[in-house]
């Protein structure tokens, strides 16, 4: 289950301090903190061609908050044009499985996020996949 607390995280003011704002967020398990980084109107991309949004990407998020292995981000590219950024993401998801089995995932994510009238970048669109057809 995520975190309950009311734990705060900064909320980025540049593009590049998003990926420190989402390790904050999804490694706390704060589901209340994942949304504040995220547009109201979010996607996540899990497949081309398959997408999640509104309630669904909440519910998705929240089962993968309860089973969540530690993440490690690192911005690789930040393109800035106006109040719209396109960030080449790697990552790094690490450590136990349940049955305590060690597991390793990286790969290289492409998100797209936008600066809100109060100053906070914030993901419009995820894609975890990048350029994977995976």
């Amino acid at each position: 289950m995520s975190n309950p607390t009311d734990e705060k995280i900064s909320l980025p003011a540049e593009p590049e301090e998003m990926a420190a704002a989402f390790v904050d967020a999804f490694n706390s398990g704060n589901l209340q903190a994942m949304k504040e980084i995220f547009e109201p109107e979010a996607m996540r991309v899990i497949s081309p061609g398959n997408y999640q949004a509104g309630k669904e990407l909440w519910a998705a998020s929240e089962e993968t908050l309860a089973h969540r292995l530690p993440i490690s981000l690192s911005v690789r590219h930040a393109y800035a044009v106006g109040d719209i950024a396109l960030l080449i993401i790697d990552y790094v998801h690490e450590g136990e499985d349940p049955d305590g089995k060690h597991v390793r995932i990286e790969g290289t994510a492409t998100d797209i996020v936008r600066r809100g009238a109060d100053g906070v970048w914030r993901c419009v669109i995820s894609n975890p996949s990048g350029t994977d057809r995976a």
